[in-house]
C-alpha cells in the first residue's frame, strides 16, 4: 500500500504531532510505504542562491524507532511571500510525478493548500481522500483577512473530502456544525505509547544533578512551543520574588522552543529567575526522564480562539507517566479528558497561576491524581487500539472507493 501525506510544516522539526506518531507507527509494516511532502516553515534549509534545492530525506523517525517515513520538499525560491507560493506550485508537479511513478493508494492531509491540491488529484485520479483535521487551522493564520481566506478552504476540503478524522470531540462538534454529513466524519483520539514512558535511572539522576534538584524541591514542568499566550512569563514573574528570597522552593523547566522562547531566556536573566531552566528542543526519546522530575505539569495557556478546541497530545504524554496536569479551563480539554481523570482545571490564568503554590504544599494528593490519569491513558488513549481503528478505516475507504 502506498501512502501520500500532505503538511505545510516540518516533519524533521516540528512536533512530534498527530502525524509523526499515526504514520511513523504504520511505516513500520514493509507492506505500505510513506511519503510526506512537507515544507520548510522555519526556514532551516538556505543555499547561497534564490533556490532551494529539491530535498529528499529517507527512514525518518521523531517518534516512533526503525519507522521508514519518507519525506519530499520540493524547490521554492528564497524570497518572502513567494516562498509558499513556489513552494506550491513545485509540490503539485512533484506530486503528479509521483502518481505517475508510484501511484498512492489513498492522500491524507493535514493542511489547507496542499490539501486543496491533494483533492483535486484525488478526483482527478480516483483515489480515496482523508482530511485529518487535528486542529481549527483557520485560527492559526496571523493575518486576519487572509484567516477568512482558510476557513473557506477548510469548508471546500470538508465537502470534497471522502472522510474527515478528527482527534477530539470539540473538533467533531466543529465539524458537524459546517454542514457536514455525520457518518462522514470519524474521530481517533490522539494516543501515547506506554514503552515511551520507560525511565533510564541513570539518566534521572544525572537531570537531577544538572538542575541540583533536591528532595524538597516542588517541580514545574512546561513541554511545547513557546506561545506568548502560554502563560509562561506570568507564572515566572508572580513567583520570582518568593522563590529567590527562599519562600518556596520551585524549579521550573521548560523543554522547547520557539514564539518567546529568546525573549523569556532574556527576561529570566534580566530578573535573575535562576530558578527557571530551558533546555530547548530535544529528541522525542530523551524527553521521558524530564518528565519524570515533575510534581506538576502544566497546560497553562489563556483561553482564546486558538485554544478553545485544542487537546495536545502532550497532556496524554504527561498522564501516561502518572503525572497530574493543571490545566486553564479550556473547553477541548475538559471534554475530552473529563473531571476527576488527572487534570486539574483553573477558572482563568490568575486562578491557575495561585493553585500552583496550594498544589505544592500535598504531593501526594498529586500523586493520586496522576495516577487517575494514568488509568484513563489505560481505558481509552493508547496507540496499539487507536492504530487498529485507523487502518480498518483507510482499508475500507481504498476498498469501497475501488468498488
Amino acid at each position: 500500500m502506498n501512502i501520500l501525506v500532505l503538511q505545510e510544516t516540518d516533519w524533521l522539526t516540528r512536533g512530534p504531532n498527530t502525524q509523526h506518531h499515526v504514520f511513523e507507527r504504520i511505516s513500520k509494516n514493509p507492506n505500505i510505504k510513506v511519503t510526506v511532502f512537507d515544507y520548510d516553515i522555519d526556514r532551516i534549509m538556505c543555499s547561497k542562491s534564490i533556490f532551494i534545492k529539491k530535498q529528499i530525506y529517507s527512514n525518518i523517525h521523531r517518534a516512533v524507532d526503525n519507522s521508514k517515513v519518507n519525506i519530499i520538499r520540493t524547490a521554492h525560491i528564497q524570497v518572502p511571500y513567494l516562498r509558499r507560493i513556489s513552494s506550491l506550485i513545485t509540490n503539485f508537479f512533484g506530486m503528479l510525478k509521483l502518481f505517475r511513478r508510484n501511484r498512492p493508494d489513498i492522500i491524507i492531509g493535514f493542511s489547507l493548500t496542499n490539501g486543496v491540491i491533494g483533492v483535486l488529484l484525488s478526483k482527478l485520479y480516483g483515489i480515496p481522500f482523508i482530511f485529518y483535521y487535528i486542529d481549527t487551522l483557520h485560527t492559526l493564520v496571523p493575518i486576519h483577512f487572509v484567516r477568512k481566506i482558510a476557513m473557506l478552504i477548510s469548508r471546500f476540503l470538508f465537502t470534497f473530502s471522502d472522510e474527515i478524522i478528527v482527534v477530539t470531540k470539540s473538533l467533531q462538534r466543529y465539524v458537524l456544525n459546517q454542514n457536514v454529513k455525520s457518518d462522514k466524519v470519524k474521530i481517533l483520539l490522539n494516543g501515547v505509547s506506554l514503552e515511551n514512558t520507560f525511565v533510564n535511572r541513570r539518566k534521572l539522576e544525572t537531570l537531577k544533578e544538572k538542575f541540583s534538584l533536591e528532595d524538597d524541591d516542588f517541580v514545574l514542568f512546561f513541554m511545547g512551543y513557546f506561545y506568548d499566550f502560554a502563560g509562561l512569563k506570568e507564572i515566572i514573574d508572580y513567583y520570582n520574588a518568593n522563590v529567590i528570597n527562599g519562600k518556596l522552593k520551585f524549579k521550573f523547566i521548560l523543554v522547547g522552543d520557539g514564539g518567546i522562547y529568546d525573549h523569556l531566556i532574556k527576561h529570566c536573566e534580566k530578573i535573575k529567575a535562576n530558578w527557571v531552566f530551558f533546555t530547548g528542543r530535544l529528541p522525542f526519546f530523551e524527553i521521558t526522564e524530564y518528565i519524570e522530575l515533575a510534581d506538576l505539569c502544566l497546560m497553562s495557556f489563556n483561553l482564546n480562539e486558538i485554544t478553545r478546541d485544542i487537546t495536545p497530545v502532550k497532556i496524554m504524554e504527561y498522564m501516561a507517566m502518572k503525572k497530574p496536569v493543571l490545566s486553564n479551563n479550556l473547553p477541548g480539554v475538559m471534554r475530552e479528558i473529563g473531571k476527576n481523570n488527572g487534570v486539574i482545571y483553573a477558572k482563568n490564568q490568575l486562578d491557575l497561576i495561585r493553585r500552583i503554590e496550594i498544589l505544592s504544599y500535598d504531593k501526594e494528593k498529586l500523586k493520586d491524581i496522576g495516577q487517575r490519569g494514568y488509568r484513563l491513558i489505560e481505558d481509552h488513549y493508547l496507540w496499539s487500539k487507536i492504530m487498529k481503528d485507523f487502518k480498518k478505516l483507510i482499508l475500507t475507504l481504498i476498498k469501497s472507493k475501488r468498488t
